[in-house]
């Protein structure tokens, strides 16, 4: 009998009591776990942006939507969407309909620098870039030595309550850019391409050992360097710590990592899967917002 400390496994009394010892892992794909929460929850709120609330439903259809318009240019099972934005429901919306197309998705952190930038557009191989108006500019500036072909570009005022949206433009409150034509490549406005395209069901089959999502390194010790997380990786770590959080149906959630970031990726992912609302927090720095996020909401993660 092998009597080593290994074998007798002694963190398993630091566990907390919900906590079994081993797990019984699903198969279902991330697609057709949003999808099961959806039937579930679909008049409940999802996300809570800036004094708008958008259902799971309406992030179903929306992602459907979004789905249907990436097939429409051309995206295929494993090719590659970046998603180049804050806390925002576009980036919501992009992590799910990339799923449902059966694509990838690469976080692109709006900090990263021009040769940053250039790299892991070229080493992911990035088709399709969705991007914020007042960050369109970094995607301009490496347009020419990148492959992507296609550029889809949000507003922070998308999504936000008709009257806030007008006064914050008018009162020149809601930051916003001009967009421009890029030599070679497509750009359409977010709403545009979402209003365009049909909201019929999306759901292309996909293995449990394909990839679902490219995340980079931070580059400390070289260029930086794309984690594949496969179906089974990441739906495998969910079930974890979902496991462990214990999270019920009415916890709300402070979504202030970013989902650029795996870290914010993973909890903002596993969280939507499970039917738990999130507050989306564009801007982490912003104190008042999130003191204000706080107070009005009272998040329990």
């Amino acid at each position: 009998m092998n009597n080593d400390v290994y074998s007798q496994k002694p963190w398993l009394k630091h566990y907390d009591k919900h906590v079994a010892p081993t797990l019984a892992y699903e198969t279902k794909s991330f697609a057709e776990k949003f999808s099961e929460i959806v039937k579930t929850y679909p008049d409940k709120t999802a996300l809570i942006y800036m004094g708008a609330n958008i259902t799971f439903k309406q992030l179903d259809d929306l992602s459907n939507r979004l789905a249907n318009y990436l097939i429409s240019i051309g995206i295929k099972p494993d090719d590659v969407v970046g998603l180049h934005l804050p806390n925002i429901p576009a980036h919501y919306i992009g992590v799910v309909a990339v799923q449902k197309a059966g694509a990838v998705s690469t976080g692109l952190s709006p900090l990263l620098t021009p040769s940053e930038m250039e790299h892991q557009l070229n080493d992911s191989k990035t088709k399709v870039v969705i991007t914020l108006d007042i960050l369109f500019e970094k995607i301009a500036e490496v347009s020419n030595s990148t492959p992507f072909t296609n550029v889809i570009v949000t507003e922070i005022a998308d999504f936000l309550p008709g009257v806030k949206r007008v006064l914050g433009k008018l009162l020149k409150k809601i930051p916003t850019a001009p967009i421009s034509s890029l030599k070679g490549k497509e750009v359409v406005k977010f709403l545009d391409a979402i209003n365009s395209s049909p909201e019929n069901p999306v759901l292309v089959k996909r293995n449990w050992d394909d990839m679902i999502f490219m995340m980079y390194t931070g580059g400390t010790t070289g260029p930086a360097k794309g984690a594949m997380l496969t179906q089974k990786s990441y739906m495998s770590n969910r079930h974890q710590v979902l496991t462990w959080l214990d999270l019920q149906p009415e916890d709300i959630a402070l979504s202030a990592f970013p989902l650029f970031h795996i870290a914010g990726l993973a909890l903002g992912g596993f969280t939507m899967t499970q039917g738990i609302t999130q507050i989306c927090v564009p801007n982490p720095r912003d104190a008042h917002f999130l003191i204000n996020a706080l107070k009005t909401y009272k998040p329990t993660f």
